[in-house]
């Protein structure tokens, strides 16, 4: 018996010893377990804990603004937010569903826990939500419902592009109603104050889906065209973060904010324009899209002195906002044939080598002229005219005899000097060269025809440059949409200047040019309709024939034009307007009937915008305008 108690008693010690061995071996591995993750993965789990409680939230930097030249907003960022729904947070019972079906059904959230099973209190917090939110989301509530039941996980985007005073509203009534899992998700939305002005200059931005450096999805405001697309790089900031805590909900811990790296706005891009002119443009040439009912029609304003354009609009264009419309630039990305507004480009060159005066007499051949297979006619039987006669009437025939006098090719040089068939180099997106042919492609015809106007593409604002080297005395000027960039406190971060390309003809010649213009204004000049009491007009006409592309051209259309100047003995600025296929009835379809007064009303907001003087300022000599603006500012 004893012997038998101790040979239990013996195994019960193996069995013992070999349990507790086995425990210490567990035990130690354990121990080396826990060693190694406390040591050799201290860092990857710290990491790991760090990034469920830690978060560095990005800070999306605002776009810079855009501005006119004298600091109006035209372009901006403005702050909006997303209503979003977190799926997990709306069906995690103790979370959200308690509170918010308490609140509901004006019980306490133990009674709601004792009354109700978990889906069921979930359903009924959609409809809680459905019911209270339908109205600032504009959504049915069933139809609500069903979009909060859609998914089980992840984010429900409910609303998008909700400003500051409407998330107010959301905020109020979500702290109200016990309602959570609804969240508000702050971004940034470009905004034009004035949608439907200098839409083709401004251009527009797109929304852009990427992924920044810790692969995070981001949403970038990018230029698509105009200036937003030119000047991008300027205008967009850099990103910056913050770090913070959240609890075991995810929600964050003010108290623990961490390091934080601000955002850098973007700069400022200031513009050339003068919103207060550009106003008037669009409104003006908005009526005489109603009135004449054209294809196209455009208008460019510039500083002749400094090269800066001052409004350009057209028609077609597009709401900025909603991007609905034509968004092609037509002032510099179409091309037309301009008739006689290039009728200077001869009679300049003429006069700048010297081979006719203003006052040489050239014979007109009683408006026809027929010779060595050519058939030249002018509106009228002249005889022999003036030079600046010839510009002031616009004879074809004599235009093309000074240009014979100057010859071919001198007359292809001044073309390129004056700036046609190359771009004008203004940071604009979508100018065209337009076209002019070398010497070496014209056939019998093209001297005289282009010599008048056609067989040659240009732009509105190579016109418009053009004739303001005859404004400021010869020398073309590179066109400046830019003023500045600035940060935004205003530090100039890059500042434009008055660049000039060339000199195309001397100071005399340009005097003697706007001279001749200064006739066309005048009695029995075309352009007399673009006149101004008290003002001395330079200006010139022009009529084409509108020529389709595959078809010639067409009888009874037209494109018609007035570009012009003032005042002729200093001038302060220059305008050119484009009328294309203009429909009117008891009106000649003429520059001088249909363009020069759409110019002369723009001029004459002009005066009062930007405070041009009159020749000796004498009340009643402007006593015929009607613009009641322009007379009280003379009279201040």
């Amino acid at each position: 018996m004893d012997k038998a108690m101790k040979q239990l008693e013996a195994g019960v010690k193996k069995r013992l010893i070999v349990v507790c061995m086995g425990l210490a071996c567990g035990l130690s591995l354990l121990s080396a377990r826990l060693v190694y993750l406390q040591v050799v993965e201290h860092e990857k789990y710290a990491e790991a804990a760090k990034a469920h409680y830690s978060y560095r939230e990005d800070l999306p930097a605002s776009r810079g603004r855009i501005l006119d030249r004298y600091g109006d907003t035209l372009a901006r960022n403005v702050t909006v937010y997303s209503v979003v729904a977190d799926a997990n947070h709306l069906r995690d019972v103790n979370y959200a569903a308690v509170k918010g079906v308490a609140k509901q059904k004006g019980l306490r959230e133990r009674e709601v826990r004792q009354l109700f099973e978990e889906d069921e209190i979930v359903n009924s917090y959609y409809a809680h939500i459905s019911d209270k939110l339908s109205d600032l989301l504009r959504i049915p509530p069933g139809e609500l419902n069903r979009t909060l039941k859609s998914k089980k996980t992840g984010d429900i985007f409910l609303s998008r592009d909700i400003e500051e005073d409407l998330a107010q509203e959301f905020r109020e009534t979500m702290a109200d109603q016990s309602i959570r899992g609804i969240y508000l998700r702050k971004n940034e939305r470009r905004s034009y104050p004035s949608p439907l002005e200098l839409t083709h200059v401004i251009g527009y931005v797109q929304e852009v889906e990427s992924v920044n450096e810790r692969n995070r999805p981001v949403t970038e405001l990018v230029g698509r065209e105009g200036v937003e697309k030119m000047f991008n790089e300027a205008m967009t900031g850099t990103p910056g973060w913050r770090d913070i805590e959240r609890d075991n909900r995810r929600r964050e811990i003010h108290a623990f904010r961490g390091e934080e790296q601000p955002p850098i706005p973007g700069n400022n891009v200031r513009l050339t324009i003068d919103m207060g002119l550009q106003t008037k443009v669009e409104s003006i040439m908005e009526e005489a899209w109603n009135k004449f009912s054209p294809e196209k029609i455009s208008s460019v304003w510039m500083d002749p002195r400094t090269g800066e354009v001052l409004a350009m609009a057209s028609r077609p264009h597009f709401d900025l906002a909603s991007r609905k419309g034509v968004r092609r630039n037509i002032a510099i990305s179409d091309m037309y044939e301009p008739g006689s507004t290039f009728k200077i480009v001869a009679i300049a060159g003429a006069l700048n080598e010297g081979v006719v005066t203003p006052n040489t007499q050239v014979f007109c051949h009683e408006g026809l002229y027929e010779r060595d297979g050519l058939r030249l006619t002018d509106h009228a039987y002249y005889g022999d005219l003036s030079v600046e006669d010839i510009i002031k009437v616009s004879s074809n025939i004599g235009t093309y005899k000074v240009g014979l006098q100057l010859n071919r090719n001198p007359f292809y040089d001044y073309m390129k000097a004056f700036g046609f068939g190359e771009t004008t180099g203004i940071r604009l997106t979508g100018e065209i060269s337009g076209t002019v042919h070398s010497v070496a492609r014209w056939n019998q015809s093209s001297f005289s025809r282009m010599t008048m106007g056609y067989a040659v593409g240009v732009t509105p604002l190579q016109v418009a440059t053009a004739y303001c080297a005859i404004a400021n005395g010869g020398e073309l000027l590179q066109p400046r949409i830019l003023k500045a960039i600035e940060t935004p406190n205003r530090k100039i971060v890059e500042k434009t200047h008055r660049t000039v390309v060339r000199r195309v003809v001397t100071e005399r010649t340009a005097m003697q040019m706007r001279m001749a213009l200064q006739k066309v204004t005048g009695d029995g000049g075309t352009g007399k309709n673009a006149a101004i009491p008290g003002f001395e007009i330079c200006g010139k006409t022009g009529t084409a024939q509108k020529n389709i592309p595959g078809k010639g051209y067409a009888k009874g259309r037209y494109v018609v034009s007035f570009a012009g100047f003032f005042p002729a003995d200093d001038p302060e600025i220059v305008g050119i307007v484009v009328v294309d296929d203009p429909r009117a009835e008891g009106i000649s379809l003429y520059g001088g009937t249909i363009a020069a007064p759409i110019w002369k009303d723009i001029a004459m907001q002009a005066v009062r915008i930007r405070g041009i003087p009159p020749k000796n300022a004498e009340v009643h000599r402007l006593a015929e305008i009607s613009e009641e603006d322009v007379l009280l500012h003379v009279t201040d």
